[in-house]
């Protein structure tokens, strides 16, 4: 894993303190050791990418010209990934002045091998408007003209021309089509940073955005869980991102979720799946006892004839308000009532929380119900994610007062938009698996990505890392079954 980095520690994040590369490695992608600085360069470095050209690794990144602009990829070579030797000024590559202005922005590329009459060609996608080169050797590269795109009934996000199309992470090929990913903010309806999916039938397109499943992952009101980039393991494809703990990445620290597996559905449709991978990461089993509850009915709402929490073993309980309450009279945001476990879990380190859950009714007309989780921060508040029956995922901020219990959303994920599922069938179980550490967490439905998410509310702040786990159902009858919780065995 190769990261730019800063020597010096610095609220400012100043640019031109960019001039290193630093590593970590793993041997499972689960567990990381920091190696060091690999790079110490005279100019800026910003981010990489790196691909391999017979038995000689390529790392190229984004840098700066004399007079300031970003439009400068710059090339090292390695036989071992550790000892890196920059190629020389005249492998530097600017924009194309053909096609592209050439102060346009050129950052990092990600290449795309493909063997084309007997031939291997490297397809490179560069963050900018110049952001498709090919190579035949994959160290002398030429500029072409951007990848065909038809938006379609997509429109394309508000970006400066000088930027491209969208901050590309890259174009892998799987089974016959071509996948492209980039982000870009304030777009699609949220002012956070989002990634999307185009497809095309060829390296240039035309690429065409994938409606149906656009939205790869991000995409809220806040600045957190950003870009997406393919990798490998094995014969696997994965995707890696990166995640705040903070409102955007201005206030706060950095870090690596854990890496999905990259899927083409039986639609063609780009998804993330659980990666079995980060099995690596459970660490001892926990003590959990559904018999060790605090249980909140929103005693605004429900009289006692409508509270049901029924215990059917020490890992399995149904927790019900038997008279739905009509949504569309309450507000969409009203939770009924929370199960909270009194058990103190160790957040700062880690916890695994899976199973399976089932949202259900006795009318025999269901009103739509929702069901979920509740990582309490304190006795008042905490965050909650909560699937509805009626295709959307959302994620925000619960308060409790007085028996009184408020939703204020933070995050939606709906279905016809994203590649993440969003919501559960009512009346039919779903495994869940939530991956929680300090105040940062990720969620899967039967093993498909949700979202990644922090605990922050306010802007300027760091959320605070929660302490306890609760249980959720907005109307009907709400089952657990089979909750388990694991310790993370990773250290700071």
């Amino acid at each position: 894993m190769f990261s730019m980095y800063s020597k010096n520690e610095s609220e400012s994040r100043k640019d031109e303190e960019y001039c290193n590369v630093w590593l970590a490695v793993s041997d499972d992608g689960v567990h990381w050791k920091d190696y060091g600085i690999v790079i110490s360069a005279p100019f800026r470095v910003y981010a990489m990418a790196i691909y391999k050209a017979g038995d000689v690794f390529y790392l190229n990144h984004g840098s700066y010209s004399d007079n300031g602009c970003q439009n400068v990829l710059r090339f090292w070579k390695s036989e071992n990934l550790t000892d890196w030797e920059y190629l020389g000024k005249e492998y530097d590559l600017r924009p194309d002045t053909r096609y592209y202005d050439e102060n346009s922005r050129l950052d990092c590329m990600d290449v795309l091998i493909n063997e084309e009459d007997g031939k291997t060609v490297y397809n490179g996608y560069a963050t900018g408007p110049g952001g498709w080169l090919i190579s035949s050797d994959g160290i002398n590269w030429e500029g072409k003209r951007p990848p065909i795109i038809e938006w379609g009934e997509i429109s394309p996000p508000p970006i400066p021309e000088e930027e491209g199309i969208f901050e590309i992470g890259g174009c892998k090929k799987i089974g016959e089509k071509y996948y492209l990913i980039g982000g870009w903010f304030n777009y699609m309806g949220y002012s956070g940073y989002g990634v999307y999916t185009l497809i095309g039938d060829s390296p240039d397109g035309p690429f065409k955005p994938d409606i149906t499943a656009y939205r790869l992952n991000g995409n809220s009101k806040r600045w957190i869980n950003m870009w997406a980039r393919f990798c490998r393991a094995d014969n696997e494809l994965l995707i890696s991102s990166y995640l705040y703990d903070g409102y955007t990445y201005e206030k706060g620290s950095t870090y690596l979720p854990p890496l999905k597996k990259a899927v083409a559905d039986d639609f063609g449709h780009l998804r993330m799946r659980y990666w079995c991978g980060n099995e690596a990461v459970k660490g001892r089993k926990l003590p959990f006892d559904c018999n060790n509850n605090s249980i909140i009915f929103n005693d605004a709402l429900l009289t006692n004839l409508q509270k049901r929490f029924k215990i059917i073993n020490d890992k399995t309980f149904e927790l019900s308000t038997c008279e739905e309450i009509p949504s569309y009279e309450q507000g969409d945001y009203v939770p009924t009532a929370i199960v909270q476990n009194e058990f103190l879990f160790d957040f700062y380190k880690g916890v695994i929380l899976e199973g399976k859950i089932k949202i259900t009714s006795e009318a025999a007309r269901c009103v739509a119900g929702s069901i979920g989780f509740y990582l309490a921060e304190n006795s008042e508040s905490g965050t909650y994610i909560l699937f509805d029956s009626y295709g959307v995922t959302r994620i925000g901020q619960l308060t409790v007062k007085n028996n009184h219990l408020n939703f204020v959303a933070e995050d939606e994920t709906r279905t016809g938009f994203c590649a993440a599922i969003a919501g559960i069938t009512p009346q039919e179980y779903h495994t869940f698996r939530i991956f929680a550490r300090k105040n940062m967490f990720e969620t899967y439905i039967d093993d498909c990505y949700i979202q990644t998410f922090n605990t922050t509310h306010f802007i300027n702040t760091i959320g605070v890392t929660p302490k306890k786990i609760g249980f959720i159902i907005q109307n009907g009858i709400g089952i657990f079954e089979d909750i388990c919780v694991y310790e993370m065995n990773i250290e700071d």
